[in-house]
């Protein structure tokens, strides 16, 4: 298990990388079903809550194959053996989600990411032992993730009153986000470092996996027209729409986020970190779409059409504003209209929401639409005046 050279040419995404990516996509949609049922039944507040926290258990667990993968270069018996529990752990945790959300049970969801961190540590203990001059890195890591997974075990196995378990929560996910910024305190050469593009390509891979959630959603719609001939028309319309919001949102992430030095440490945190709001967002809008084909159907909602439009809108318009946020810290100019079309966004898609499912849709999509060919356009006058 060597350190892999930063500078390495051509290097992409493993086999094992690439269906680790797949098998993690269970436990996204699930979050996404499970948050489109919180819409539907009205229970936005405590849904939404369940889906910070759950996410952000997927995304960090995530993170961490990742980035180790990203270090080091290895493919033998053991390293394979120990990605299998972790996959085998992530599909448990996929399992446990609907508990957290429906009756705020933490203890299955925790058990498995439990399992699946400490194959984690496992893996950073032979990375410290293949490489002595790594080994204060890597224990700093392993004694890390240890530390964080018996407080996961205290929090998840104990009878916790509602602000107490808040706090909890909030201390653990702190404490997680702690140990990569005290392992990276040490000085270079004693520190892994990241393959920029290699790290940039699997991020891109896991984003595109979860656009294709929403393109599933698009194909959904088509379905229920073929169903339901009440209402075929609008079915057929948001499928197509739905395509529309996939399409846009992938030109956009991967057309103008920006170019990032992910060789540098502070670079690389914003990047990593950035992407959970990417992620969640991303998961959120795949949920509401069901919720909105719901509507659509006439299914029962507990939400005024206004409200459907918001739980569609919002996650768009965080998207927006973590992109904007993410091509500053990359060096781009922080350009306004991407704020600007965060709000036209939320304020078009929840008032288009009173007047049906379909036209909250619509305005969301006419928004990114804009804004989209406003980059276009502004980017192209920068390559001529180049």
């Amino acid at each position: 298990m060597m350190l892999r050279d930063p500078s390495e040419e051509g290097r992409t995404a493993t086999n094992l990388e690439l269906f680790f990516d797949l098998v993690f996509v269970v436990t996204v949609s699930a979050i996404a079903g499970q948050w489109h049922h919180a819409i539907a039944g009205g229970d936005v507040a405590s849904g939404l809550v369940s889906l910070a926290v759950v996410m952000f258990a997927v995304w960090w667990a995530w993170m961490g194959f990742t980035w180790f993968a990203n270090f080091f270069d290895t493919d033998d018996v053991a390293y394979r053996l120990l990605v299998f529990v972790q996959l085998l752990a992530s599909l448990g945790l996929a399992s446990g989600i609907p508990y957290v959300f429906q009756d705020d049970d933490f203890r299955v969801m925790t058990g498995c990411y439990v399992l699946l961190r400490v194959a984690m540590s496992v893996q950073w203990l032979r990375a410290g032992r293949a490489n002595p001059q790594l080994r204060r890195y890597s224990l700093r890591w392993a004694s890390g993730i240890w530390t964080c997974q018996v407080f996961w075990v205290v929090f998840a196995f104990g009878h916790w009153p509602g602000a107490v378990a808040v706090v909890m929560v909030l201390v653990g996910c702190a404490g997680e986000l702690a140990v990569p910024v005290w392992a990276n305190r040490l000085p270079p050469g004693r520190r892994a470092v990241t393959h920029p593009e290699h790290i940039e390509e699997r991020y891109g891979l896991f984003t595109l996996i979860i656009l294709g959630e929403m393109v599933l959603g698009a194909s959904e719609a088509f379905n229920g027209a073929l169903e339901d001939h009440a209402h075929s028309w609008p079915l057929v319309t948001a499928a197509v729409l739905c395509a529309v919001l996939a399409f846009l949102l992938w030109w956009l992430y991967f057309g103008f986020l920006g170019h990032y030095d992910l060789g540098d440490n502070r670079t690389a945190f914003i990047w990593g970190f950035g992407h959970y709001f990417v992620f969640a967002s991303l998961a959120a809008a795949d949920g509401a779409l069901g919720a909105l084909i719901d509507a659509i159907a006439e299914t029962e909602s507990a939400l005024p059409g206004w409200g459907v439009g918001l739980t569609l809108a919002a996650p768009v318009g965080v998207f927006l504003l973590i992109a904007s946020l993410m091509r500053a810290a990359a060096g781009a100019r922080l350009r306004g209209w991407w704020l600007c079309a965060a709000a036209v966004v939320l304020g078009a898609g929840t008032g288009a929401g009173s007047w049906g499912p379909v036209w909250a849709l619509a305005a969301v999509c006419a928004a990114l639409a804009v804004l989209l060919a406003a980059q276009i356009i502004d980017e192209a006058s920068g390559s001529r005046a180049g």
